[in-house]
C-alpha cells in the first residue's frame, strides 16, 4: 500500500511537470497533438500504479519520450506552416461577411442547430447579428458581430471601426488562402510591403481589416 502511494505521488509530480513543460492551455483549448499526448501520458502513467510489480521506469521513460516528442513537434510546427496545417488544421469561416457558408458546415460535420446553439451561448440570437463566425483550431467558436451589434466605442461611434482583422503573413509566410479570399495578390502585397521598406521574409506579422487598414510588424533582429 505504501509503495502504491509513493508511486502515485511521484507520478503526480512527474505529470504536473510534464504537462507544464508541454503546454500552457486548459484541456478544452488543447490542439490535436497536445490532446493526444495528454491522453497517452495518462494511460502510460497509470500502469505502475495498477501493477506494483511493474518498474517505475516503465512509466517515466515513455512519459519523458512523449513530452520530448510534443516539444519537438511544437518547435517544428512553428517553422513549417504546412505541417502545422496538416496536424492542427486551420480556422474555418462558417459565416463570412454576414453570409452563412453551408459548405463549411457540411465539411466540418456541423448542423445548423449546433451553430445556432454555439451562437446563443456567446450571446447572439441569430445569424443576422453576426459578421463572422469562425471555428477555431481548438474546436471553439469565435464570433465577430456586425457593427450595429457591437458595444459602443469611439471607433463605432465615429464610423472608423475596421471590422474583422485578417492575417496575411505570419513569421515570413504568406497566408495564400486568406490573400486570395480577400481578393488580393502578391503584386498588391509587394506594393504594400515596399511602403514599409520591407519584404515578406522580413515580416513577423501582417494583417488587413475589412476597411483596408494594414498592420505590419517586422521580425526582431537577433
Amino acid at each position: 500500500m505504501v509503495a502504491i502511494v509513493l508511486r502515485t505521488v511521484l507520478l503526480f509530480f512527474l505529470l504536473s511537470f510534464a504537462l507544464k513543460l508541454m503546454g500552457k492551455r486548459q484541456l478544452g483549448e488543447l490542439e490535436v497533438g497536445e490532446l493526444v499526448s495528454a491522453l497517452l501520458i495518462s494511460e502510460v502513467a497509470v500502469l505502475p500504479i495498477d501493477d506494483p510489480d511493474r518498474p517505475l521506469l516503465a512509466a517515466i521513460l515513455p512519459v519523458l519520450c512523449i513530452v520530448s516528442l510534443e516539444v519537438l513537434l511544437s518547435f517544428i510546427k512553428t517553422k513549417s506552416p504546412f505541417l502545422k496545417r496538416t496536424i492542427d488544421g486551420e480556422p474555418v469561416y462558417i459565416i463570412y461577411k454576414g453570409k452563412l457558408r453551408q459548405s463549411a458546415l457540411r465539411d466540418n460535420r456541423l448542423s445548423l442547430e449546433e451553430l445556432l446553439a454555439e451562437m446563443r451561448v456567446l450571446g447572439y440570437t441569430g445569424i443576422a447579428e453576426v459578421d463572422y463566425a469562425i471555428l477555431e483550431q481548438n474546436g471553439k467558436f469565435s464570433i465577430v458581430p456586425k457593427a450595429e451589434q457591437r458595444p459602443l466605442s469611439k471607433s463605432v461611434v465615429t464610423g472608423t471601426d475596421g471590422g474583422m482583422t485578417h492575417t496575411l503573413i505570419t513569421d515570413g509566410t504568406v497566408k495564400e488562402r486568406t490573400l486570395t479570399r480577400l481578393g488580393y495578390d502578391h503584386r498588391w502585397l509587394g506594393k504594400q510591403l515596399s511602403s514599409y521598406h520591407t519584404t515578406v521574409e522580413g515580416v513577423f506579422y501582417m494583417s488587413v481589416d475589412d476597411a483596408g487598414a494594414i498592420t505590419v510588424i517586422e521580425k526582431e533582429q537577433i
